[in-house]
């Protein structure tokens, strides 16, 4: 396999909130966000300072939205001053965001194949880039989920979640509660439909 240069003994996972038992939906790109900034800022982004529920206690990234507003992105809204703030740049099917709108454009049009992004995704791990494999659940992608991607070999991405999604066929390849997640090929392949993206965020 060839991965990040990641320790996962001392790398910063985290686990998916629950509300009254229940674990708290679509916040898979919040999460992803998290474990990229941890990669690239482990000082300031980590498990005791801005941990995901941080960020949204603290609107770092936007407006904390329920579930069922997650489609609007406002979440996001703070995202790309942010991140010119701490010198990093985000692609989304290779379009680099600089502002919201920015963003909503990549989200909602931005287009790429199957291949170019498994291609992509090497390209990445390989760079030592944070990157992300966005698949379908339903609706051709506009339900999604976006995973951390940590490494790869010919038929599977090794993958970063916070949560098991029962309609993802992947395998929890840890005994602990750190969700490291094989994930393979042929999955990503299925589920990539017309709105599945890849996500890079690196050091400019």
């Amino acid at each position: 396999m060839i991965h990040l240069p990641i320790n996962l003994d001392t790398f910063g996972f985290v686990q998916r909130e629950k509300k009254n038992g229940v674990t708290v939906k679509y916040k898979c790109g919040r999460d992803f966000l998290y474990y990229a900034l941890h990669l690239l800022l482990p000082s300031q982004f980590n498990e005791q300072l801005n941990n995901p529920q941080q960020i949204d206690q603290k609107g770092l990234f936007g407006l904390a939205v329920s579930p069922a507003f997650a489609w609007t992105q406002i979440q996001f809204f703070k995202l790309p001053k942010l991140l010119r703030e701490e010198a990093l740049i985000l692609q989304i099917n290779r379009k680099e965001i600089h502002h919201f709108f920015g963003f909503l454009y990549a989200i909602l049009f931005s287009r790429i194949s199957y291949d170019e992004a498994v291609s992509l995704i090497e390209k990445s791990v390989n760079e030592n880039k944070a990157s992300g494999v966005d698949i379908a659940l339903r609706f051709q992608g506009l339900e999604d989920h976006v995973l951390f991607v940590y490494g790869y070999d010919e038929e599977n991405l090794y993958v970063f979640d916070t949560h098991k999604l029962p309609m993802i066929n992947y395998e929890k390849i840890t005994s602990d509660d750190r969700y490291v997640m094989k994930l393979s090929r042929s999955e990503v392949k299925k589920r990539w439909k017309r709105f599945s993206r890849v996500w890079e965020l690196s050091k400019v």
